[in-house]
């Protein structure tokens, strides 16, 4: 899979697809790499007539690592924030937001319809306030128009903070266990999650490699984030929102909230949906009703 230089970093990406058909970026969330994306969900956005691009995000799998902030600055900045203090994260969803039109550049997109999911949606929301002139459309899956310590929203449950908090193991079998245990948490328990899909999800994003540094960063970029739900009224592009009521992660009040700030924006809560990909029973339906939103233009 190939390399861009994008935004003074390396981003790995792939595409899927005709490149003569309406071009879709995909962004993936906190701790998750492209393969989070599963190639089968993929191929039924590519049946919908789309040209898919997943790429790793900034400090995870093979695209850059952010080094510039190290163990110690990250551990001060986050003990700050959880003081309350104002502190700067080492980078923003701003500057995650520029990776996706750089890599957009590279591929020589003038606009695209961007999708993301969880700290991706946050992403893909930046990015149609910053750049809306690169959007098509978007869609917002499982995330937040806000910070996740807004106190207007409903918070990630105890038992799924716990998890969220927790450090993996980093042995491959520990960590594939730990993943399928925090997702199934994640999903309520939800009869839809699939565990074995999810441990596939874990295996190939434990091989491709783990950067449990990098992740902390990301955390302070979503943590410091700030409040979107004004800019986010600004937007004129066609939205979709996306979310489970099953999630425990990001509360499917926030999709609500997302939908409702957005002009025009359609909601769609799937019933039994938790966090993250590991739902099988739902891509192909997940699929057209993003295939049907992209080809309202």
């Amino acid at each position: 899979m190939p390399n861009a230089q994008a935004n003074g970093i390396t981003i790995h990406y792939q595409t899927l697809g005709n490149p003569e058909n309406p071009p879709m970026v995909l962004i993936m969330g906190l701790a998750s790499q492209m393969v989070r994306w599963p190639e089968e969900f993929c191929q039924d956005l590519v049946d919908q007539n789309l040209y898919v691009i997943r790429f790793d995000n900034r400090d995870i799998g093979l695209s850059t690592q952010w080094n510039q902030a190290g163990k110690d600055e990250v551990a001060a900045i986050t003990a700050k924030m959880f003081a309350g203090e104002t502190v700067a994260p080492p980078y923003t969803l701003s500057d995650m937001a520029r990776d996706v039109t750089g890599l957009m550049d590279h591929l020589g997109l003038e606009k695209a319809h961007i999708c993301g999911l969880s700290m991706g949606g946050m992403i893909a929301q930046t990015t149609a306030i910053n750049h809306p002139d690169r959007v098509l459309t978007l869609t917002s899956m499982q995330s937040s128009p806000s910070n996740p310590s807004d106190p207007s929203l409903p918070r990630t449950t105890p038992e799924a903070t716990e998890k969220l908090l927790a450090t993996p193991p980093l042995d491959r079998d520990g960590y594939i266990q730990h993943t399928v245990e925090s997702f199934r948490v994640f999903a309520t328990n939800s009869p839809l999650y699939d565990p074995e899909c999810e441990a596939r999800m874990a295996e190939d994003q434990f091989d491709r490699g783990l950067h449990p540094l990098g992740v902390a960063r990301q955390f302070l970029a979503v943590s410091l984030g700030g409040d979107r739900l004004e800019k986010l009224s600004k937007l004129t592009m066609p939205a979709l929102v996306v979310h489970g009521t099953a999630d425990t992660l990001i509360p499917s009040a926030h999709g609500e909230a997302t939908a409702k700030a957005i002009p025009g924006a359609r909601l769609l809560l799937v019933e039994g949906m938790g966090h993250g990909m590991a739902f099988p029973s739902t891509w192909k339906d997940l699929a057209r009703e993003i295939g049907r939103h992209t080809n309202s233009l």
